[in-house]
This record gives structure tokens, sequence and C-alpha cells, in this order.
């Protein structure tokens, strides 16, 4: 599980769509999905984060 407190994208009813990626490496804005976050890469790699349950918090 990993914790983000970056600004989420939310929609219009107030639901988190997408997070910035939390890993030092990456910092790709990713989609979640059922709170996981989306497979994503990094430098041409899978990265770490890919499909780790997030949960959004205040900073």
């Amino acid at each position: 599980m990993a914790l983000t407190s970056e600004v989420p994208l939310i929609d219009d009813e107030g639901r988190v769509m997408a997070v910035r990626c939390p890993s030092a490496d990456c910092g790709a804005v990713v989609d979640l999905s059922n709170g996981r976050l989306g497979r994503h890469f990094v430098r041409g790699r899978k990265c770490r984060m890919s499909n780790v349950q997030v949960v959004v918090g205040d900073g």
C-alpha cells in the first residue's frame, strides 16, 4: 500500500480519477482503478508501483 498527499484529479462527483505516482523515480500521473494505481512505465520498464493500492491523504 502507498500513501500519497499530492492533489488528486477528481471527477464532477468528487471521485478520485488519478494521482501522481509516489515512487521517487517515477512521478507519472496515473489512473486509479478500484483504489489501485494503473499499470505504467518509467524509463521503458514497468513501474514497481503499478497495481499498488493507494490511499489519498491530506499532506
